[in-house]
């Protein structure tokens, strides 16, 4: 599969250079790793063990078509510090004009307004390409994201307690949508 090549915004903030930009294959180490970060500390994926490069791979390269399907890298100074996706809500095709958006930053930028960035880029790249209703699952207890999803007017459609176990520990599920039109 053809891999797009777009940067898609670059700012100054703060004396840094922040850019969104199409992934690439030079960028699956860094997505790798902030992945594997968010699965470790957990409270963010459902994955329960570190997933491998391969994985990652495959995973990106199921975003089809890409020009439909994004998945984004955001760079601070030119480092990799979180990716962002638009994803098929569901296979059935009475559901095409819905897409499921992830996103994760690098913890050791956290709370620098990079969730926010690439956020506000998912919902118009949604928009852009005609997309009805964007949704977003999430631990009900990550703060962070749960803040994310009021900011930018999402509503709570629903609620599922203990839907995932964490090792010892079950985690409630909150699903999030936003109409685009």
């Amino acid at each position: 599969m053809q891999l797009l090549n777009e940067t898609y915004s670059t700012e100054r903030h703060e004396g840094r250079t922040i850019v969104i930009r199409d992934a690439q294959d030079d960028d699956l180490l860094d997505i790798t790793r902030i992945y594997n970060m968010a699965v470790v500390v957990g409270g963010s994926t459902a994955d329960l063990t570190p997933r491998n490069l391969d994985q990652r791979r495959e995973w990106v390269y199921s975003h089809n078509p890409r020009d439909q399907y994004p998945v984004v890298v955001i760079e601070i100074d030119g480092k990799v510090a979180g990716f962002a996706s638009l994803s098929k809500y569901h296979s059935r095709a009475g559901y095409s004009e819905i897409t499921e958006f992830s996103y994760y930053v690098d913890k050791a930028y956290a709370r620098q307004g990079l969730g926010t960035r690439l956020v506000r880029w998912l919902l118009d790249a949604a928009k852009r390409i005609g997309f009805r209703i964007a949704v977003c699952v999430v631990f009900a207890d990550n703060a962070g994201s749960t803040a994310l999803m009021n900011k930018f007017g999402f509503e709570r459609y629903g609620y599922l307690p203990r839907a995932c176990r964490n090792g010892e520990r079950f985690l409630d599920v909150a699903y999030w949508y936003k109409e685009l039109d």
